[in-house]
C-alpha cells in the first residue's frame, strides 16, 4: 500500500506536468511559427520478486513477478512539423515553406535560430526582429528602398528611385537534429550539443525550403487535439489520486484492527 502511495504521486507528478505543457501549447496557439512541446514519458524500474520464467511447481508454466515503481518524465520536445501559411501585407512578412531556420544575431554576439518572419527595417538598413535582433542571413537593403520583393529561393531585390538591384540573398540554416534546440523564449532556439551544428545554405536548395514572401507561419498547435489532451491528463490525474485515496483507506483499515 505504500508502494501505491509512491506510485500515484508519480502519475499526479507526471499529469501536473503534462497539463502544464498543454496549457503552454494553447496560450501559444496564435504566436508566429510557435512549434508545439510534446512531453515524453517511461516507466521507472522494476521490483524483480520472482524472476519471469520461473517454473511453478505444478506446471511447466513460466511466470514471473515485477513490481513497477512509478512513471517519470523523459523529456519534453518541440515538434516541428510545418504549419499552415497565413497572408500578411508587409513586404518583410515572410515564411518557411520547408525545412530551414532564420539565424539571429543576439546582443551578446551568440547566433539564434527562429521560423518566425515577421521582420521589420531599422534606421540603418538591416532586417531586424520585433525584438531588434538583426537577422544575420538576411542582405540590407538600406532606408531608401521604395520596394522589397523576395523571390522564393532567397533573392531579394530593392527598388530605389525607379531603379531594380539584386542585394543578396537569404540564407537559412538547418540541423541534424531540430528537436535538440534549446527554447530560450521569444521565438529563438540556440543550438545544443544534441541538435548538432548548424548547416546554413540558400533556400531552394540543399535540402532547404522555399521562402514565401507576404505570408507568416502560424502555430502547430492543434486547439481541438489539446483540448482531448488536456481532458486525458484530467482524467488520468483524478485516477491516480483515487488510487492514493484508496490506499490511505486501506492503511486506515489495517492501523484499526484490533
Amino acid at each position: 500500500m505504500n508502494r501505491a502511495l509512491w506510485i500515484a504521486a508519480t502519475g499526479m507528478e507526471s499529469q501536473q506536468l503534462l497539463t502544464d505543457t498543454i496549457a503552454n501549447n494553447m496560450a501559444n496557439v496564435n504566436t508566429t511559427a510557435y512549434k508545439r512541446s510534446v512531453a515524453h514519458f517511461q516507466d521507472l524500474l522494476y521490483q524483480t520478486i520472482a524472476t519471469p520464467g520461473t517454473p511453478t511447481a505444478d506446471s511447466e508454466t513460466s511466470v514471473g513477478i515485477q513490481m513497477g515503481n512509478g512513471v517519470r518524465t523523459v523529456s519534453v520536445s518541440k515538434n516541428f512539423t510545418q504549419a499552415a501559411l497565413k497572408s500578411s501585407s508587409s513586404s518583410l512578412d515572410i515564411a518557411i515553406e520547408g525545412n530551414g531556420l532564420f539565424q539571429v544575431d543576439l546582443a551578446d554576439g551568440t547566433s539564434a535560430y527562429s521560423r518566425a518572419g515577421n521582420f521589420h527595417l531599422n534606421s540603418t538598413g538591416q532586417i531586424v526582429t520585433a525584438e531588434g535582433y538583426t537577422v544575420a542571413g538576411f542582405p540590407a537593403v538600406g532606408t531608401n528602398a521604395t520596394a522589397i520583393d523576395i523571390a522564393s529561393d532567397g533573392t531579394v531585390s530593392t527598388t530605389v528611385d525607379g531603379t531594380v538591384s539584386n542585394v543578396g540573398r537569404i540564407s537559412l540554416a538547418k540541423f541534424p537534429n531540430e528537436e535538440g534546440l534549446s527554447s530560450i523564449g521569444q521565438n529563438l532556439y540556440i543550438e545544443t550539443e544534441s541538435s548538432g551544428t548548424a548547416l546554413t545554405g540558400n533556400p531552394s536548395t540543399s535540402g532547404f525550403g522555399n521562402v514565401a514572401q507576404y505570408y507568416l507561419e502560424s502555430s502547430n498547435v492543434e486547439i481541438v487535439k489539446e483540448m482531448v489532451d488536456l481532458i486525458a491528463s484530467q482524467r488520468a490525474y483524478e485516477l491516480n489520486s483515487k488510487s492514493i485515496k484508496t490506499a490511505d483507506e486501506m492503511l486506515r483499515m489495517v492501523t484499526n484492527l484490533r
